[in-house]
């Protein structure tokens, strides 16, 4: 058992104030996780609504006739799927989190397992050792150099947040637009599509393929952000 995990043990223990320093870095921790229930909370609710939405849409379609669908009830069809999908799966992240926010002692306990120092020297073991170090000082304040790191990560997840942030909010939009327009034109051209039908198909899968992936950026940045020193942790393990 690697100090840290001494040190640990020594918390559970005898209590939250028995290291300062360890009690600072679970309730991090803690906030790490706890940004994720947040927004994954968020997102269910707006996942779920959604999924309302386009499945009462498609329910509302007509069918062009009894064997086959229109367009527009395909595009709902599918929609519904993937926001309920979705739905699902935040909701069970949301669950998993839960558990490391409200009791982050068991979870944290074996997040640790992987910062045992090796016999030869690297970059993260030195920051692993100084670490170390830290908890087994049990001072409350951050060493100058282990939160000169935790300041740059929190100016860079900051950054990106506000970038990915802003890029969802264009690619949704996008998103949207694409999508309405190509309905209206399916609507009035039936399934005959010319080129620019076709573009805006494949430019509409991608934005909602880009907006997924830029809503997972923006949580995880946000995680780094609200709390650094658990990403920085998460950048040393393994």
């Amino acid at each position: 058992m690697n100090e840290l995990q001494n040190a640990l043990s020594e918390v559970i223990e005898s209590g939250s104030q028995a290291n300062p320093a360890l009690s600072a870095v679970i309730h991090n921790y803690a906030r790490y996780h706890a940004v994720l229930v947040i927004f994954g909370g968020l997102l269910v609710i707006i996942f779920a609504w959604l999924s309302i939405r386009f499945w009462a849409n498609f329910k509302r379609n007509s069918m062009i006739n009894k064997s086959k669908w229109s367009f527009e009830k395909k595009v709902y069809f599918s929609f519904g799927i993937i926001s309920s999908f979705i739905t699902l799966l935040m909701a069970l992240i949301v669950v998993a989190n839960a558990t490391n926010t409200f009791y982050p002692l068991h979870g944290f306990s074996l997040f640790i397992d992987s910062f045992a120092i090796s016999d030869g020297e690297s970059y993260k073991d030195e920051w692993r050792f100084a670490f170390m170090e830290w908890i087994r000082s049990g001072n409350e304040n951050i060493p100058a150099m282990i939160q000169q790191k935790i300041n740059a990560r929190i100016e860079f997840h900051a950054a990106k947040a506000i970038v990915c942030g802003a890029l969802l909010i264009i690619f949704v939009t996008l998103g949207l637009f694409l999508w309405n327009s190509l309905i209206k034109r399916s609507k009035a051209m039936g399934s005959k599509w010319r080129y620019i039908e076709k573009t805006y198909f494949i430019s509409g899968i991608a934005t909602v393929a880009l907006s997924l992936l830029l809503m997972v950026m923006v949580v995880a940045n946000t995680q780094g952000a609200i709390a650094p020193l658990t990403a920085f942790l998460v950048g040393l393990s393994g």
